[in-house]
């Protein structure tokens, strides 16, 4: 086989694995899902990270910048997938990310217990409340 033929082989064989990879009924779902799951990784670290009143209140209002981003399109996800809404089991194309929200759940202990020292300050609990506000705006 010379290599003009391989080349057509392997270029058929990743245009294959697309379409067959690509197309799945949630997969606007999971970008936004992981997009969500990235803030709050990020979130989670640094609200374990903070050493102050002002880096918290940092690490709070990026966070509520990008819910308020994410949230048009959580809203209209929620809407377009009513199903996931009431139903327990989830997809297969959402398990994952599933199982990896979860388990920042479980980190956010950590941070909200060091928010905790910081609740007190003017601007810690402006980033809150804009947060919460940011949070209302998906449902």
């Amino acid at each position: 086989m010379n290599l003009m033929k391989i080349t057509r082989l392997l270029w058929v064989g990743v245009f294959i694995f697309i379409l067959i990879g690509c197309g799945g009924k949630y997969d606007d779902m999971v970008e936004v899902n992981s997009d969500f799951i990235d803030a709050m990784e990020e979130y989670v670290a640094g609200m374990d990270e903070a050493s102050s009143a002002k880096e918290m209140a940092a690490v709070i209002n990026r966070y509520a910048e990008k819910v308020k981003t994410l949230a048009p399109k959580i809203k209209d996800l929620r809407n377009k997938y009513p199903e996931l809404n009431e139903s327990e089991e989830v997809p297969d194309e959402l398990r994952a990310l599933d199982k990896k929200a979860e388990a920042l759940q479980q980190k956010m202990t950590a941070g909200f217990a060091n928010m905790m020292k910081y609740m007190m300050d003017a601007d810690v609990q402006a980033a809150h409340q804009k947060l919460q506000n940011a949070m209302a705006e998906m449902k």
